[in-house]
């Protein structure tokens, strides 16, 4: 198999963002704008018309959630059980140690897990991506912000921000006119395959550009820790849920391993930044993991067999 056509586009993509950013050849006020735009129009637009049009009534399968998050919650607790007893500064403290475990385990499925997937194995994938992506952000981010907080969890207040993501909202809009197979005028159907159109390399960018913010520095060992659950522990442990465990077919097995071979998502510092905790160490780690997945995931893909 020639990995080199699948990874190739999305390097480039990512390169020319992070050359935009570190020249500056856009400022930083016209990345923002580019990244908002991005985020906030064109991948909801592309997410929802292609979940609204996916066959998802062949993966609707408990089994299918648990290989993939079972694994995620065990990485999750490895990551945080690492911090909580092993850290020099933040040892016995659940914030920081909930803000590590959410970088060792939460993947960037969106910005780089779709396009892998869908350059290496085309829509077919989409379902099974679309299923796991609408649990994702919200379970982890959840389950990070419930330990970190010290006063009573406030849910309606997290709810109403995963409800106020253009993300999530593209993606369970989406759901639900799916399920209810409601029919979507053609004219509609056209504007969202347009403005879906720039999604992928405009995020591609953004992440690039993104990278170009943090520096690595600090803490090495836990950034490789968590590096190494990230990139190497948590999709060896979806393998194996997948297919010995569960025994979910080739097409099933291979998406949810490439997803959770994926690098730390960037939203991950943001929750970093919420809690005023591990910012350096989960910023580092988006930075590491995201580079050292450009030799990961090949392998991954390789391993998977995917042609």
């Amino acid at each position: 198999m020639n990995i080199i056509p699948i990874i190739f586009p999305l390097i480039a993509l990512a390169l020319i963002g992070y050359l935009i950013a570190k020249k500056q050849w856009l400022n930083a006020s016209q990345l923002d704008g580019l990244s908002k735009v991005t985020f906030a129009v064109f991948i909801p637009a592309f997410l929802f018309y292609r979940m609204a049009t996916a066959d998802l009534s062949s993966q609707l399968n408990p089994t299918l959630f648990a290989s993939f998050y079972l694994p995620v919650l065990a990485c999750f607790a490895l990551g945080f059980i690492l911090n909580y007893y092993l850290h020099n500064e933040y040892r016995q403290s659940r914030a920081a140690s909930a803000v590590f475990a959410l970088g060792a385990s939460y993947s960037n499925n969106i910005i780089v897990g779709l396009p892998v997937l869908l350059l290496a194995i085309g829509d077919k994938a989409l379902p099974i991506i679309f299923l796991i992506v609408t649990l994702h952000s919200a379970m982890l981010f959840g389950l990070t912000s419930a330990i970190a907080t010290s006063d009573a969890f406030n849910w309606r207040g997290f709810i109403k921000q995963n409800l106020s993501n253009p993300l999530i909202v593209g993606i369970l809009s989406g759901f639900l006119f799916n399920i209810l197979a409601l029919p979507m005028p053609e004219m509609v159907a056209n504007s969202l395959a347009l403005l879906g159109q720039p999604a992928i390399p405009l995020a591609l960018i953004a992440l690039g550009a993104s990278i170009a913010k943090y520096d690595i520095r600090g803490e090495r060992r836990f950034i490789a820790i968590a590096s190494l659950i990230k990139l190497i522990i948590l999709p060896t442990l979806v393998y194996f849920t997948a297919s010995q465990i569960f025994e979910l077919s080739q097409l099933v097995v291979q998406v949810l391993v490439i997803l959770s071979a994926c690098p730390a998502g960037v939203n991950a510092y943001i929750i970093a930044q919420t809690h005023k905790v591990h910012r350096k160490a989960v910023a580092s780690t988006v930075v590491v993991s995201t580079l050292a997945s450009a030799i990961t995931i090949p392998c991954w893909l390789l391993f998977m067999g995917i042609e």
